[in-house]
């Protein structure tokens, strides 16, 4: 199962490499706000930036000038205080196609996200959801803000089991109903539900100022559609609902038309909402996915 490989040695150091790139590459200066976190001027000096017209002198640093006859000013990292809530879909649609294994896959990320938040010393708590027997249950992980206590989240983890139909509404309808400060929802699922479903389900965490953040996964064989002309019978693992399907030829390209319409339609939805959209399709492109969308997230800063 992929989400075990969000304990082992080799992938968390993967992880802190990813750390370190985007604190490398971080451009933020001064006075500029960051979404879900306080703006402040902060006790940690970050880095150094050259003098322009009407900043504050407050920052100059005179020992420089005198050294270097030129005027910097110093530059602090703003004081954070936000709690990240990484929801993970557990819904019996996550465990399909079994050789996918998209619920790991989904897992397998959050932890990601998790140890990210963790670095920067935010409160990070993991919550699965599932509707089993018509009645929603949100399941926690303990809250983790240090990075000794991440190996805490594996039972949590290992124990996720996919069941029962999505409503993304009504996850989040019994999620907002414990009234938490605002802070940063992170939503991770294949989004395999009515539009109206999420359109509301995100809508309403928009209108409670979380900041919401969109981690869209589906399987490799899910997405990819290698259909071939045939007879089919197949069942809904939510519903139980069965249907036999005759396969044309053009099978597999109306589906990935699907699939590619449902994302689109998910990321404009995002967009249109300033909800940032991170397209993850596929355990084989992880590496891609870790090192060039999960930084966009904005858990590192």
């Amino acid at each position: 199962m992929l989400e075990a490989r969000a304990f082992e040695p080799e992938f968390l150091a993967r992880l802190e490499r990813l750390v370190l790139g985007i604190k490398r590459a971080r451009t933020a200066r001064l006075g500029q706000r960051t979404l879900g976190r306080v703006q402040g001027i902060g006790i940690e000096l970050e880095n150094f930036k050259s003098y322009s017209e009407g900043e504050d002198l407050r920052f100059l640093d005179w020992n420089a000038f005198a050294r270097l006859d030129d005027l910097l000013l110093r530059t602090y990292r703003a004081t954070r205080q936000v709690e990240v809530t990484v929801l993970i879909d557990a819904s019996a649609s996550m465990g399909v196609p079994r050789a996918d294994d998209k619920l790991g896959f989904a897992l397998l990320l959050g932890a990601a996200l998790a140890y990210l938040g963790i670095t920067e010393n935010d409160a990070v708590r993991m919550v699965s959801f599932a509707m089993p027997r018509g009645k929603m249950r949100l399941e926690r992980g303990i809250a983790c803000s240090r990075r000794e206590m991440y190996p805490q989240l594996k039972p949590f983890i290992t124990a996720i089991r996919p069941e029962g139909p999505t409503r993304l509404t009504a996850m989040t309808d019994l999620l907002l109903s414990e009234r938490r400060s605002p802070g940063l929802v992170i939503l991770i699922s294949d989004f395999l539900v009515a539009p109206s479903d999420y359109e509301v389900a995100l809508g309403r965490l928009v209108a409670a100022r979380h900041e919401v953040k969109v981690l869209h996964v589906m399987g490799e064989r899910e997405s990819t559609g290698d259909l071939r002309e045939h007879m089919m019978r197949i069942r809904d693992v939510e519903s139980g609902e069965i249907r036999e399907l005759a396969l044309g030829e053009d099978a597999g390209a109306r589906y990935r038309r699907r699939v590619e319409d449902l994302a689109e339609r998910l990321r404009d939805f995002c967009t249109r909402r300033a909800i940032t959209y991170v397209r993850a399709f596929g355990a084989s492109n992880l590496d891609r996915i870790l090192t060039g969308e999960l930084p966009r997230l904005g858990l590192v800063v």
